[in-house]
């Protein structure tokens, strides 16, 4: 008899667990706002029900192609910026753009290229804007004395510095006329060799041991976007080329593996990222990240990396699908999108900060730089800075960040020097130099 009644009590146990179980919602999946997690924590099926078609998305989900939303949050503004320091060696100027630190003098270079880009007021392609006499220039700014040291001639329309600390050098690539890179003297900004690769050379890449540096857009130079297809690797020990090869077309921004000796870019035109042995710049492989979330995807130019996750972020600037996708550098898969807020803002010119495991990245459409932490893959912080920034840098050490300003038909390129200590207190950072409390209001929530 108690062998039956012990079954019983048993068979009614395990009726009520199945009933529990059958009420409860699906098991959350996490990171949410992914290919394989909906924005509400559902797991998303690998072959998901035929979508209604364009102009009718199913209730509750995003428009085909539209990345998820971010979950809501409370994003904090911090009032940082000390002092703006107007570019141009007292020439008049416009369309500040890529910017590099110089860690082991605190030094920040800039490119006046002279036009405004980004979608800003004065951009070219919307409403017009002069260079005015100052463009073609490198300018050199010591943030710690909040002052330009001086603006020097470089080759035309300069865009992107790339600093190499061991030799004193900076590397200006210049996107106009013949395409160039031009060597600087990075103490005094005078022009030791100019390097001829053709095309319109962005940005470069330089592998600090191998002395490698890989250029995108360069060879030939073309409006057409499927035509600037080209990438060149210079060596920078001999200050020449060392080899050119076809790739994915419009290559941008560039970063690299120190530890590994690998570099990737960002190709505008098709949204690949293609990775390179930089010890002697052959091509590795390559994949399409976008690709994980529809057409709506594109206008992938700037890109940066976090060495501690081995993760690539990658602008996208495709109207309607803004932000940044975060890229598995191992695979090159997307894992996330990160988006700058409700109005979708163009994120552009990035900097990590991997001490503190922050990445900031200028926001050109909101005169603001806006902070992500590296922890949660979230939008925590914005800093409000000068007119249409373009890119950003941050020196930790120094506790220092600045914007390159790009400015208005009617307002100077500039740059903002902000203090890091209230975005690091804002983010729950505890950074040595940085007081605990800050001694006068410096945010507010929204």
């Amino acid at each position: 008899m108690l062998p039956l009644i012990r079954r019983f009590l048993l068979a009614l146990l395990v009726a009520a667990g199945v009933a529990s179980v059958a009420a409860q919602s699906p098991a959350p999946c996490a990171p949410v706002g992914t290919p394989t997690c909906d924005p509400n924590g559902n797991p998303v099926p690998d072959n998901p029900a035929p979508n209604p078609g364009p102009g009718n998305p199913a209730p509750g989900n995003p428009a085909p192609g539209e990345p998820s939303p971010e979950p809501s949050s409370t994003v904090t503004v911090v009032d940082a910026v000390k002092s703006t320091v107007t570019l141009g060696g007292g020439k008049a100027v416009t369309g500040a753009q890529g910017i590099a630190l110089d860690s082991s003098t605190g030094l920040v270079y800039i490119g006046l290229n002279g036009s405004i880009i980004s979608g800003c007021e004065g951009d070219a392609s919307i409403s017009g804007g002069t260079p005015g006499p100052g463009a073609n220039q490198m300018s050199i700014v010591d943030p710690a004395a909040s002052r330009e040291i001086a603006a020097v001639p470089t080759g035309m329309s300069p865009i992107w510095p790339t600093v190499d600390r061991k030799r004193g050098v900076v590397y200006m690539m210049g996107s106009g006329g013949a395409g160039t890179v031009t060597v600087h003297n990075a103490s005094n900004g005078s022009t030791i060799t100019t390097i001829t690769v053709g095309g319109r050379p962005h940005q470069g890449g330089l592998d600090n041991t191998s002395g490698l540096m890989i250029v995108g857009n360069t060879v030939r130079s073309s409006n057409a976007v499927a035509e600037q297809n080209h990438a060149t690797v210079v060596n920078t020990n001999t200050d020449t080329i060392s080899r050119e090869f076809e790739t994915s077309p419009a290559p941008h921004g560039v970063a690299v593996d120190q530890e590994r000796h690998l570099a990737y870019f960002s190709a505008v035109g098709d949204g690949a990222i293609v990775a390179l042995n930089s010890e002697n710049g052959q091509v590795l492989f390559s994949d399409v990240p976008k690709k994980a979330y529809g057409t709506a995807f594109g206008g992938n130019n700037m890109l940066t990396r976090h060495a501690a996750t081995r993760r690539l972020f990658q602008v996208n600037t495709q109207p309607g699908a803004t932000g940044l996708i975060v890229v598995d550098e191992v695979t090159l898969a997307a894992e996330k999108v990160i988006s700058f807020g409700a109005t979708s803002p163009i994120p552009w010119g990035m900097w990590v900060d991997e001490p503190n495991r922050l990445l900031f990245a200028a926001l050109p459409n909101s005169n603001t730089v806006g902070v992500v932490d590296l922890d949660t893959l979230t939008h925590v912080v914005n800093v409000p800075v000068g007119a249409c920034p373009y890119a950003v840098t941050v020196d930790p050490e120094r506790r220092i960040g600045v914007t390159s300003n790009q400015g208005t038909p009617a307002q100077n390129a500039s740059a903002s020097i902000f203090d890091l200590c209230p975005v690091y207190r804002a983010t729950g950072r505890i950074v040595n130099g940085c007081p605990a409390v800050a001694s006068s209001p410096f945010s507010w929530q929204h």
